[in-house]
């Protein structure tokens, strides 16, 4: 019988630096500061690295060696999946250090008592946008790092609450409605209305929208 060795530690290293500055920015959205952000992206990489054996073992419990784990990254939809694993441990690390669980529930709640007016008012919206091509999510982006820096925008940006300060960020990161729903574990049309909601205060008293 071959032994097994596989080296999770250089592995976990190798798949998921690609995505350390994205996954730091989407820690100084969600503690607006880049002293926390550095502790969470820390905390975060640490959590996701003690159970990387596990997440890509519910996947493959027939790999031997550091090139079938290669392989099985290989695939586009591991690849899809580990990125959301990464966010998603990220943002249950930050609920449990601010002890915000309650509140992202209670704001979800808020989500779903509006949800249903918000959608009505953007239905010719939602019905021309494509999954594929996310011309709103484009225009997030390109407004997000124009103005980032602009201080009466980073004020009004962190006047959102949590969930819509990552929405707008993993929109202005390219991430479709589809994948933000995912990552933050609410439905779609929730990313979707929410989306315009914060992006409406974003623009209230600014004349660079």
């Amino acid at each position: 019988m071959t032994d097994v060795y596989i080296n999770w530690n250089m592995l976990f290293v190798e798949f998921s630096k690609p995505l350390w500055d994205s996954l730091f920015r989407f820690c100084v959205t969600l503690m607006k500061d880049k002293v926390s952000a550095e502790d969470l992206h820390q905390t975060g990489l640490l959590k996701s690295l003690n159970a990387f054996s596990k997440f890509v073992s519910s996947y493959s419990s027939a790999l031997q060696t550091d090139a079938d784990v290669r392989g099985l990254f290989s695939e586009a939809e591991i690849q899809y999946h580990f990125k959301n694993w990464l966010y998603k441990i990220v943002k249950n690390t930050f609920l449990d250090q601010k002890e915000a669980a309650k509140k992202w529930q209670f704001e979800d709640n808020i989500d779903a008592a509006n949800e249903i007016s918000s959608l009505q008012a953007s239905a010719h919206l939602s019905a021309s946008i494509s999954e594929n091509n996310p011309s709103l999510l484009k225009k997030e982006q390109d407004s997000f790092y124009h103005f980032a820096l602009d201080d009466q925008w980073k004020t009004k940006f962190h006047q959102l609450n949590e969930k819509q300060r990552s929405i707008i960020f993993l929109a202005a990161e390219d991430y479709s409605y589809k994948e933000i729903a995912a990552i933050l574990d609410i439905p779609t049309g929730t990313v979707m209305s929410s989306l315009s909601r914060a992006v409406q205060k974003l623009k209230v008293g600014s004349k660079k929208f």
